[in-house]
């Protein structure tokens, strides 16, 4: 895990200082993302865990183009782990819900993948 990212996450002067860098950052790269940023922050900014660790992962992903390309993998791996953990407690509702999840994730990429490919032509 990267150490950084997790001590943004659950140390507010690290994630406001974080939130200073990113702010700037994408008032440079694209304005409207700057306000749905702003839009989040509000919500997270003194949330739980996950909903902080959430917006952070989604605002680093979308200002770095090698992490937005891994991670795709990562949550089809996120997916994977969750639909092993029910098969071993023998929840096989939850593990077909997931396995339809993961079916429909890589149909929504591909989906993507060829609008981008019609774009580029």
């Amino acid at each position: 895990m990267n150490s950084k990212l997790y001590m943004v996450t659950v140390n507010d002067k690290k994630f406001d200082e974080w939130c200073k860098a990113m702010k700037k950052k994408l008032k440079k790269m694209n304005p409207i993302a700057l306000d749905h940023f702003n839009q989040g922050y509000n919500d997270v900014a003194r949330g739980n865990y996950l909903a902080r660790a959430s917006f952070i992962c989604y605002w680093e992903i979308f200002t770095n183009g090698s992490l937005s390309k891994l991670a795709p993998a990562i949550t089809q791996a996120t997916m994977i782990h969750l639909f092993h953990r029910f098969i071993e407690q023998e929840q096989t509702q939850e593990a077909e819900l997931v396995q339809h999840m993961m079916t429909n994730f890589l149909r929504l990429l591909q989906v993507l993948e060829q609008g981008a490919k019609n774009e580029e032509e």
